[in-house]
């Protein structure tokens, strides 16, 4: 697999701002999905494998996949055959290969599975599966069925505001929190993150909660003020933005951890595909 110039010289800004933690997914993809902060639970075995093989390391993990030509093909799975993760075989360019179109689901109570056996993922996982399902359909349907494997890092690159993790987006420490965005806004106005002609900042209030994420055009330059701004009425509340040459469309939406239910007007996902899949083949 080739790693463009773009996405080398992000991996050389991380090091400078000390940021070990880039994204997940294919650097070569057409869609970039914005995300809020990493999840992970630091009193489960689960979150402290997560933050050692990947949070700590992901940069590092890059840097290895680029000196080895790395592509997604010839990744393994991710898991053992009794269904639990392999961790030696966790790669940041398909993060946990071979989980399902399956949401976890958790023992009441408890932080451990109900149905670990199906290799389930997040809801917010889920949802892109369903997004990318869509934008990439004639008919902008998601017709995956329960249980398939999760394919949409071929896809889509996936990045976060922070880099500083919780099991709750309330665990996390407003300050530590705000230094941490601040450190990665090189990485949002690096020439990597410009070349993608679809942008779904997937954070919901997050960005009109932090100061320093009010205005997106900051973060991502290049895009004009919001062209539409719907709120929420029976479209589900969406604020579009578009490139000042007309190839690029950001869209920020509801935060996918959060339950996207049918509106009146149709499917919130839908729409959102339907805006985007136009940018998939310009120039």
């Amino acid at each position: 697999m080739e790693y463009s110039k773009e996405f080398r010289e992000l991996l050389e800004i991380a090091e400078k701002f000390n940021q070990t933690y880039v994204g997940h997914g294919n650097p070569n993809a057409k869609i970039l999905i914005i995300a809020n902060e990493p999840a992970a639970d630091i009193n489960t075995d689960f979150g402290k494998e997560l933050i050692d093989r990947d949070l700590n390391r992901n940069r590092i993990r890059w840097d290895e996949n680029i000196s080895k030509e790395q592509d997604q093909d010839s990744l393994e799975e991710c898991f053992n055959n009794d269904d639990t993760v392999d961790w030696n075989r966790f790669n940041p360019l398909w993060p946990f290969k071979g989980q399902r179109y399956c949401q976890i689901r958790f023992k009441k109570g408890t932080n451990k599975p109900s149905n670990p056996d199906k290799r389930p993922t997040s809801r917010s996982w889920k949802q892109y599966q369903k997004l990318v399902d869509m934008i990439y359909d004639k008919e902008h349907e998601c017709k995956r069925k329960q249980n398939e494997i999760l394919d949409f890092f071929r896809h889509a690159f996936i990045m976060d505001f922070s880099q500083e993790y919780g099991k709750h987006s309330k665990d996390i420490s407003p300050q530590k929190r705000e230094v941490s965005i601040k450190n990665r806004l090189p990485l949002f106005h690096s020439a990597f993150v410009s070349h993608f002609p679809i942008i779904v900042v997937a954070s919901g209030h997050y960005v009109r909660d932090i100061p320093i994420l009010n205005d997106l055009r900051n973060v991502f330059p290049g895009f004009e003020d919001v062209v539409v701004k719907l709120k929420n009425d029976e479209h589900g509340w969406r604020n579009i933005h578009k490139s000042r040459d007309g190839k690029r469309i950001l869209i920020h939406t509801k935060h996918f951890a959060s339950a996207i239910t049918s509106t009146k007007k149709g499917n919130y996902l839908q729409q959102i595909a339907e805006l985007c899949s136009p940018y998939i083949n310009k120039d």
